[in-house]
């Protein structure tokens, strides 16, 4: 670890309350006290009994004011705190001073400490010093990202069960159990001929099933199916020009945000926006009506519209009540064969609804809903619809283990070297190929608690954090 010492804001950009800057490094202290003169109510580095030679007891708030070095003169009245290594955040000496939520009195104190000799620190800097001093291991600071990002109670949930160590403990354990089966191979190699040693490479194949790829493959389905609770459900309404798929959108968050005229393709782009449904996140996007023959810039739009449907998790499948299913439907749908799908067939309030619509009998098996979404019918019913294909899980998140897109990578890697492992014992390949495979799993597991994380990993990680975390 680097010895310089690091300051930023902590807080949001905005006027408000509290705003808070964040110290750490070796020099934090001496830097901090610099500028920091504590109020009346105590004698400046007193020396009270319990306290160090600083002035400061660790996790104590002192009352203050920042001064401008030089001239005396006062920029803030503030709160101090010292927190002394190893108990603190990153692990080093860190001081936080807690004054008012004014960018340019933040800014000014900010200046101070770079004066006084810290640096500004980079996005997540805080954070990657946390990791490289062993705070915590590199699920925990993905988790730290998932806490600030989370857009629903069920996501907060998953995000605290990561950063309390929840996936990390279940690494922890699959790597004993892979590194004691590694050190029964590896005691077989060396005593070969030691006809007093048992070894029973069956028995050992059935253990690597049922103590690690039975576990990794319980991890590797939550991701699979309760990912989308961190970044929200990605649903597409498709449909037909003019079939009321805007309508349907503006319905769905509640408010009017999509365009809504009698005109067919008033829709050209997509529309997106997030709402929570039942404790669900949800991303839905409003595409431009699909049909043959588009003008140009329809065309564009179409385009960028399937681009969408492409990476979506539930479709919703709009039709127009009030007339007969087309040719032009069956191809439109056939498209989107393989993705999760909902058919709304929605205008329902038409006259001509049950008189012209007919619901193809191959598509009896699809989940469908009936709605009028210029008279808010149906739209529960279509939202309970949603709730239900995206898998009864939000209200079940406490203390569940879901592990992000990097960590399920770095999980099928080891179930496949855990496979190859099991598999190679029980048909007899030499022992010192399968260490081999046993050694690929435990690395692999290395990779996702961060042990074995490459720099372009850690780079990639913490450039999504704010400078101040």
């Amino acid at each position: 670890m680097e010895d310089s010492t690091i300051a930023a804001i902590s807080t949001p950009p905005g006027s408000g309350g509290i705003g808070v800057i964040k110290i750490s490094g070796p020099c934090a202290i001496n830097i901090a006290r610099a500028i920091f003169r504590p109020g009346p109510r105590r004698p400046p580095w007193s020396g009270d009994e319990g306290e160090n030679k600083e002035g400061f007891k660790s996790r104590r708030l002192y009352y203050g004011h920042i001064i401008e070095p030089g001239t005396d003169r006062v920029i803030d009245e503030v709160l101090f705190v010292v927190m002394r290594k190893p108990f603190s955040y990153t692990g080093e000496d860190v001081v936080e001073i807690q004054a008012h939520a004014g960018a340019l009195v933040l800014k000014t104190i900010l200046s101070l400490l770079i004066q006084e000799g810290a640096r500004l620190a980079e996005p997540g800097e805080f954070t990657r010093r946390a990791f490289l001093n062993g705070r915590i291991d590199l699920t925990q600071a993905e988790a730290v990202i998932d806490i600030i990002n989370a857009r629903s109670p069920a996501a907060m949930d998953m995000a605290i069960t990561q950063i309390m160590g929840g996936l990390k403990q279940a690494v922890t354990s699959l790597r004993s159990a892979l590194a004691d089966v590694l050190g029964e191979i590896e005691a077989a190699i060396d005593f070969s001929d030691d006809a007093d040693i048992p070894f029973h490479p069956g028995a050992l194949a059935d253990r690597l099933e049922q103590d690690v790829v039975r576990h990794l493959q319980t991890l590797i389905r939550r991701h699979e199916d309760e990912d989308f609770l961190r970044e929200g459900l990605k649903v597409v309404i498709v449909g037909g020009p003019n079939v009321g798929k805007s309508s349907l959108m503006n319905r769905l968050i509640n408010r009017e945000r999509a365009i809504v005229t009698e005109i067919p393709g008033t829709t050209r782009d997509f529309i997106e926006e997030s709402f929570i449904m039942q404790g669900i996140p949800i991303v839905v996007t409003d595409t431009a009506g699909m049909h043959e023959n588009p003008d140009p810039i329809e065309r564009i739009g179409i385009e960028k519209a399937w681009e969408h449907v492409v990476s979506a998790d539930l479709i919703l499948f709009t039709m127009d009540a009030g007339r007969p299913v087309t040719p032009a439907d069956f191809a439109l749908f056939q498209r989107l064969e393989g993705k999760k799908c909902i058919l709304v067939i929605n205008k329902m309030d038409l006259p001509q609804a049950k008189k012209l619509f007919r619901l193809p009998q191959k598509w009896a098996a699809v989940p469908k809903v009936e709605t009028s979404a210029l008279y808010n019918r149906g739209i529960d019913a279509l939202k309970d619809q949603m709730a239900a294909l995206a898998g009864d899980v939000a209200g079940d998140t406490v203390h569940r283990i879901v592990p992000n897109l990097r960590q399920k990578q770095g999980l099928e890697r080891c179930l496949a070297s855990t496979r190859k492992a099991a598999e190679g014992l029980r048909q007899a390949v030499p022992l010192e190929l399968i260490s081999i495979d046993v050694r690929e799993a435990i690395e692999a597991l290395a990779e996702v608690t961060g042990e074995r994380a490459g720099k372009d990993v850690l780079e990639n990680i913490f450039s999504r954090f704010c400078i101040g975390k």
